[in-house]
């Protein structure tokens, strides 16, 4: 394995752990801001990254409204992450749209990107 193999399963790793903690209102502000700092890196949208990231995301926008949790911060993450649906393959900027509209409750206008 080479050393850019190494990094991107390590990067990998860290996101399925973020994932895991971020499903615990304990953990959710730590590991939401990890992610949210790691996504301040355009390289974060890299598509290695794409599925674990998009599993996190998943998880935000499912629990981040819910009590114990952080709604300002899930909020947040999840605008970052839209600014960014560029990056995305076509699948995940559609999945990543669906987030929004379960968060935001209504679809934008550039929301309607081919699958």
């Amino acid at each position: 394995m080479n050393s850019m193999d190494r990094h991107i399963q390590q990067t990998n790793d860290r996101l399925q752990c973020i994932k895991q903690h971020l499903q615990n209102p304990a953990n959710f502000h730590n590991a939401a801001t990890e992610l949210l700092d790691w996504c301040g890196d355009p390289r974060a949208f890299q598509r290695p990254f794409e599925q674990s990231l998009m599993g996190c995301l998943t998880v935000v926008s499912r629990v981040a409204a819910q009590q114990g949790f952080d709604l300002d911060l899930g909020y947040r993450l999840l605008a970052v992450c839209a600014a960014n649906r560029d990056k995305f393959t076509p699948k995940s900027a559609a999945d990543e749209c669906q987030h929004n509209v379960h968060w935001f409750g209504k679809q934008e206008d550039n929301c309607s990107i081919p699958v």
